[in-house]
């Protein structure tokens, strides 16, 4: 039973400081940022150029 609970807690605290990931159609460039695939226009998903990471 106490093995239990200790995997239960490894598990929960696994998920809690694990990174958060930003899924993005194709790399980057040196902005941080890319143009929308025609499929995620059709989806609404974006509508053109965007950024992923914070400008400095």
């Amino acid at each position: 039973m106490k093995k239990v609970v200790i995997v239960i807690l490894s598990l929960v605290v696994l998920v809690g400081v694990s990174s958060s990931a930003y899924a993005h159609p194709g790399r980057l460039d040196k902005n941080g940022g890319h143009n929308c695939s025609a499929k995620s226009k059709q989806k609404g998903l974006c509508m053109g150029y965007h950024y992923h990471k914070k400008k400095k």
